[in-house]
């Protein structure tokens, strides 16, 4: 399956579950600002997506931001996140790359930066193991 087939699969489950006309659904609208979504949300179209796609969604994409403890110094330093923490985030939001100063990302700005194209992009990754695994079983 390419990137669009999945997009068109993903706005027209995004239409779904958060009640809204598919064609004001991009690859770059973002889930919050854009498109209206809250936690909940995000809990069913977790589910919703591992259903339609065949993936399951670690505990380490997006999940692990809800759970990123804020008081620890390689977390947040002065009020930011740090670096390490923007570097394991940079390869599911693409947006990070438009922020201004990566040393100067606070928490709330993250889940902001979540975009259609994110969600394509942790599928992409899923399948992709999913194939390798495959491909490891068959002896390939």
């Amino acid at each position: 399956m390419d990137r669009s087939e999945m997009f068109a699969r993903l706005r027209s489950m995004l239409a779904d579950s958060l009640a809204i006309p598919e064609t004001g659904i991009t690859l770059q609208s973002r889930l919050i600002d854009d498109l209206g979504a809250d936690s909940l949300d995000f809990v069913d179209l977790m589910f919703a997506i591992e259903k339609a796609f065949g993936v399951k969604i670690p505990e380490g994409d997006f999940n692990f931001l809800t759970r990123l403890d804020f008081s620890s110094p390689t977390v947040m330093r002065d009020g930011f996140l740090t670096g390490e923490i923007i570097d394991r985030l940079a390869p599911l939001l693409p947006d990070l790359a438009m922020v201004p100063d990566r040393s100067r990302v606070a928490p709330g700005q993250i889940f902001s930066l979540i975009t259609v194209e994110s969600l394509c992009i942790m599928i992409e990754r899923q399948r992709g193991k999913s194939d390798a695994g495959e491909d490891k079983r068959l002896g390939s």
